[in-house]
């Protein structure tokens, strides 16, 4: 029994037991259950706030679709619009684009009409201003030409005496001239001025032949002559007149050339005798220069003074006034000149030597034959003429060709150049003006005198050229074609007659006064 009821305690408590787990694990499953429905009634709940959600925003969607489709057709209404204008303002672009091409095809044949006006306008134009050109041409060579011919008849006038109707017509070839822009410096042209103008002077001033002449500058008309019969003198030009002081008068000397010292009131001069001479106011000073032959000239260099002698160099100290060293020279000098800014020697053996010092010379030939006596370089114009003892100038011009000029009879003792106008002196008695830009190079006269020229000189405006002769004769002329113009306006005393006019000039050519009424203007 007792096994029994322990069986059945057993039993029971087994089956309570099981009954408890069953329980349990249903009562799990419940909870498991009961949990997943409130989750389902959750999601149901979510789902339900989703659908009434989805159902607003259906009904919010179904009114924004109205209002986009509201918009649409308001937008589709516009576009049309837009279209339609776009499509009028197309026509009115097509209609402004065919009217502007019109406006260009008119304003293109208005410019070709324009082109072709012009053009023949331009046509007409230059056909006027080279009728008008031609014309002047035409006139410029009849009065130039008319201008030369009424010079070389001036000059006959003048060589007959005839003075009056000379100046007449000189005057009347340099009006042509300048009114037509004519060459002043044509030969009969500028002659014509130079005779009918009479603005030569002459003073006998020295005993013995006037070898050279120098100017003191600043703007003064005061210049120093010397003599082979050893005088010294100081002129002074004013109003056309001369006032001379004699410095030193000493026939013991030979004076062949001179030097103005400006600064220090100084002249210095050289004679053949071999004396330096050196002047001042209230001073006088003569050294001897030995060793180096008869004197020939003297140039500066530096503080110190370079002279020249037939046989060597010597060299002076212009502040303690003393011969410092003297040099013999291999050749026998016949002339000293200038090339460029250096002095340079002549021999008598053909050559030329350019004295860079006196310890250094540059010897080269004479490029032409004979014995040179003068000679004149232009540095700018890269010209030069070599004067010789027959007479002949030699001309070399910018490219080294060489021209033979004869204008002289006799040794050219001093040629210059100014610009292309080369001056030329000769025993002879007379300056020539030789014209080296022109075609043909001739000789015009500018001064005659009756004694040989040893040397001539321009003032410091090169408006005179001044000469001295052997016969002691200084001989003052104007080169200045304005200053020679007015003085030859002022020694008119009247007009043209019409008869003269007629035969000279022409009756074509209106008649001109040259002095007023009154008389001289």
């Amino acid at each position: 029994m007792k096994i029994y009821g322990k069986t059945s305690t057993l039993i029971a408590a087994c089956v309570a037991l099981t009954m408890g787990a069953g329980l349990a694990v249903v009562y799990q499953w419940y909870a498991d259950e009961t949990e997943k429905t409130q989750q389902l009634e959750e999601q149901l709940a979510e789902l339900t706030k989703q659908e009434k959600r989805s159902a607003v925003m259906q009904r919010i969607n179904a009114q924004m679709e109205e209002i986009a489709n509201q918009e649409r057709r308001i937008s589709d209404e516009q576009r049309v619009k837009a279209e339609e204008q776009t499509a009028v303002a197309e026509e009115m672009r097509r209609h402004a684009e065919v009217e502007r091409q019109n406006a260009l095809e008119a304003e293109h044949r208005a410019v070709e009409a324009s082109n072709v006006a012009e053009s023949q306008r331009a046509i007409a134009e230059k056909q006027r201003t080279n009728a008008e050109y031609q014309k002047r041409v035409a006139d410029t060579l009849s009065y130039i030409t008319l201008a030369r011919q009424l010079g070389d008849v001036s000059i006959k006038q003048a060589e007959t005496g005839n003075q009056e109707l000379s100046r007449l017509l000189a005057y009347a070839s340099q009006q042509f001239t300048a009114r037509y822009k004519g060459d002043v410096y044509t030969s009969s042209v500028y002659q014509s001025l130079v005779i009918a103008s009479q603005s030569k002077q002459q003073w006998n001033m020295h005993k013995g032949a006037i070898y050279d002449l120098a100017f003191y500058g600043e703007g003064e008309k005061r210049f120093v002559t010397c003599s082979s019969y050893g005088e010294l003198m100081e002129h002074v030009m004013k109003d056309n007149k001369i006032t001379t002081d004699v410095l030193m008068r000493n026939s013991t000397y030979d004076f062949r050339d001179i030097y103005v010292d400006r600064k220090k009131k100084l002249v210095y001069g050289v004679s053949r005798t071999g004396h330096l001479v050196i002047k001042g106011r209230q001073t006088e000073k003569v050294l001897e220069v030995n060793g180096i032959g008869a004197l020939q000239c003297l140039e500066p260099t530096g503080n110190q003074m370079l002279i020249y002698g037939e046989k060597g160099l010597a060299l002076l100290d212009t502040e303690r006034r003393v011969i410092t060293r003297t040099r013999q020279l291999p050749f026998k000098s016949v002339e000293v000149c200038r090339y460029v800014d250096t002095p340079c020697i002549f021999d008598d053996q053909g050559r030329m030597h350019v004295v860079k010092s006196i310890d250094k010379l540059e010897t080269t030939k004479v490029p032409v034959n004979g014995q040179v006596t003068a000679f004149s370089y232009n540095k700018d114009l890269n010209i030069r003429a070599y004067g010789m003892s027959d007479g002949t100038i030699y001309y070399f011009n910018p490219k080294g060709k060489v021209q033979r000029l004869m204008g002289h009879r006799s040794r050219i003792t001093k040629i210059k150049i100014i610009n292309w106008r080369i001056y030329s002196a000769s025993y002879e008695g007379k300056v020539n003006l030789w014209l080296a830009d022109q075609p043909k190079i001739e000789p015009m006269t500018i001064i005659t005198t009756n004694g040989w020229i040893m040397n001539f000189t321009f003032d410091l405006k090169n408006e005179n050229v001044w000469c001295g002769d052997q016969k002691g004769t200084l001989t003052e002329s104007l080169i200045s074609v304005p200053m020679m113009r007015q003085m030859l306006k002022s020694k008119l005393t009247r007009n043209l007659t019409q008869e003269e006019w007629d035969y000279y000039i022409g009756r074509n050519i209106p008649y001109e006064r040259f002095i007023g009424k009154e008389g001289k203007q």
